[in-house]
């Protein structure tokens, strides 16, 4: 493998690394829903309505795993078919992802020592953002804007990335200081989705002058 090659391959398996807890975590889930699992305020809601909760751990898996080689400049100029094929179920999944996630944000009765009120808009507006991002990527690409469908998809995917982040904010606080109150789980939680919008825009913004070479006749 080229140097070129081990570049292009960082961002993926970055990302891949990010999204390997959320998704053990979410398989974990998955099969404590299809055994006989002890009912706890932690879980009560997921057994009273599995639905929302078995279509969200399905369809952030798929978004962010397959997401994650959307990155890859590489895969796009070699396979352009793939590219879009993937692309499509990556708008799919995403869409799928957001409407369960504001699902359950509405309609579960999370404990207050889960979710607090800042931690409910949060939710709520990161899962409407992740909305709007995926239309205007979708909007941007109809029109051939390449610079625009890949800023915005990159913006849905930071919002989709919730989770993985949050594993990462949590990890040092836990080590350090111990279990979070209320409040600061909220901001934490909130904090892992800024971090991400701030690195997704500052990726936007990095890339910005090569968009329309890297994707040049691959779309």
């Amino acid at each position: 493998m080229t140097n070129a090659n081990k570049t292009d391959w960082k961002i993926p398996l970055a990302l891949l690394a990010i999204s390997a807890i959320p998704f053990a975590a979410g398989i974990a889930r998955l099969a404590g829903l299809a055994g006989n699992q002890v009912i706890s305020s932690a879980n009560a809601r997921f057994v009273a309505a599995p639905f929302p909760i078995v279509l969200h751990i399905l369809s952030a898996s798929l978004f962010s795993i397959l997401g994650a080689f959307q990155f890859s400049s590489g895969i796009r100029q070699r396979s352009p078919t793939w590219h879009r094929v993937s692309g499509r179920l990556v708008v799919a999944s995403g869409i799928f992802a957001a409407v369960s996630g504001l699902w359950m944000t509405v309609t579960y009765p999370i404990p207050p020592e889960l979710q607090g009120g800042l931690l409910y808009a949060v939710r709520a507006f990161v899962s409407a953002a992740m909305l709007l991002s995926i239309y205007c990527a979708v909007a941007a690409i109809t029109r051939r804007d390449i610079a625009a469908h890949r800023a915005w998809m990159i913006r849905a995917y930071a919002l989709g990335q919730g989770a993985g982040m949050q594993v990462v904010v949590f990890l040092p606080w836990m080590l350090l200081i111990g279990k979070p109150n209320i409040l600061q789980r909220d901001v934490l939680m909130s904090l892992a989705w800024l971090i991400n919008l701030l690195v997704a825009e500052m990726a936007i913004q990095r890339w910005s002058p090569r968009n329309q070479t890297i994707y040049k006749g691959t779309v």
